[in-house]
């Protein structure tokens, strides 16, 4: 079948030889600017071996698109749980510090030329295309249109839906646009070039954008009656993965709201566990009744201050969000990048957080946005917000804002989902 002649257009202004990538992007490597992996992965050549079964591909063009991209994928493993995703990314999008992919892999979006385009689709295989944001391949996704590959695009947050090259071609957006199966948007003017692409009003749906936020994280019901029974009536905060050096402000912070309420309970955890001995001494040091608690250790009246012995990474967090109205995002302080809100946000608990939370700019700005946050400098003032937010009302009022922002999106989310799975089905009935 003869290509359009936009396409043909594209071919012509943007042809370039494999030699000719290889050599741009051995100059990056050389001159520090890209890693010999990342190379590796836009020339699609040296990647992993492709796992049997399904793939799912998930695509984010910005970093705006990204943290919805990684949650979307965790949405649809819960179900699919032998199935392998694969997370590409544009070059100038990282993913977060230490995130990885339960079965998954993440990758650079190899070059759009021809050649890598076919490798890396003959490699992979992918089952499904679900492209989140702008920024189009034409080759990549001609490509996979001619190949069958059932393909969902999904607005996000300031990613508009642009093609990615370096001069405008006539008419070549149309008919990249036009070789989607489906499309979710934001809105009905955001729906309008999709519907001049040839889209039927059956395969275009304006749900809104899809958001990071929407997930909470799982908690263990019995556990919960458990610490809640020992708790009873007392009045508690958690402060979540502190760093060793925010140890002394947030003792700070404890003393000054004791003096509101004599029986407060502060539950930590850590951002380095091996600390917890040391930390246990300075709360010690600084007078407060301080114990480490494993899993199966109790929480008496006389304990003060509570500190948590599992890695924080292991999930125990969501319940003591859940528990207590008050969360103290950790590691934000000091340049530390700070600690993501929404697993907070999504178990109803009110949140605090210091002015160092470069990792996760995007969340808290949308939180603050929303009035779902209070922002700390120092001890002094987190212990003022803490005795405020004892208030029921108070705290009731900022949680339920910081819920409402983390579930904006989830509708998005479990309908992108479930059209996913309805793709993978169909795939999978048909394959020979």
């Amino acid at each position: 079948m003869a290509r359009p002649l936009p396409y043909l257009l594209y071919s012509g202004l943007s042809r370039k030889s494999e030699r000719q990538h290889a050599d741009r992007l051995d100059r990056l490597v050389q001159n520090g600017a890209l890693s010999q992996s990342a190379r590796d992965q836009r020339l699609a050549q040296n990647l992993p071996d492709r796992p049997k079964g399904e793939v799912l591909w998930l695509h984010a063009a910005t970093g705006f698109a990204l943290r919805p991209a990684m949650e979307l994928m965790c949405r649809i493993s819960d179900d699919r749980p032998d199935m392998f995703g694969l997370i590409t990314l544009s070059p100038d999008v990282q993913p977060p510090v230490g995130a990885a992919l339960d079965t998954g892999y993440f990758a650079v979006l190899p070059e759009d030329d021809s050649t890598i385009v076919r490798r890396f689709l003959d490699h992979w295989s992918p089952d499904s295309l679900v492209w989140i944001g702008g920024k189009f391949r034409p080759n990549l996704l001609r490509e996979t249109h001619e190949r069958h590959i059932p393909t969902l695009a999904i607005e996000a947050p300031q990613s508009p839906i642009t093609l990615d090259l370096t001069s405008p071609v006539p008419g070549l957006r149309k008919h990249v646009l036009g070789g989607f199966d489906h499309v979710i948007t934001a809105s009905s003017e955001a729906a309008y070039p999709w519907r001049r692409a040839g889209l039927g009003p059956e395969q275009i749906e304006i749900l809104g954008y899809l958001e990071e936020g929407g997930i909470a994280p799982s908690v263990d019901d019995d556990e919960l009656t458990r610490r809640m029974a020992e708790i009873g009536t007392r009045p508690t905060w958690f402060a979540a993965r502190l760093n060793r050096a925010e140890i002394s402000e947030v003792i700070r912070a404890h003393k000054r709201a004791l003096r509101r309420a004599h029986r407060l309970l502060l539950v930590l955890s850590l951002s380095d566990p091996s600390t917890q001995d040391s930390v246990l001494a300075q709360m010690e040091t600084a007078g407060l009744a301080a114990t480490l608690l494993d899993p199966d250790g109790a929480i008496s009246e006389a304990d003060q201050v509570v500190i948590l012995l599992t890695d924080p990474h292991h999930g125990e967090e969501g319940l003591w969000h859940r528990i207590a109205p008050i969360s103290f995002m950790g590691s934000s302080l000091g340049p530390f990048g700070g600690i993501d809100p929404y697993p907070a946000a999504a178990m109803g608990s009110a949140i605090l957080h210091g002015r160092h939370v470069s990792d996760f700019t995007t969340a808290y700005a949308r939180l603050t946005a929303g009035n779902a946050v209070r922002v700390v400098t120092d001890g002094f003032e987190l212990g003022e917000e803490v005795g405020r937010l004892m208030s029921p009302d108070q705290a009731a009022l900022m949680a339920g804002a910081a819920w409402e922002v983390a579930s904006t999106g989830a509708e998005v989310t479990d309908r992108v989902a479930n059209l996913v799975q309805d793709f993978l089905d169909l795939r999978e009935r048909i394959a020979p």
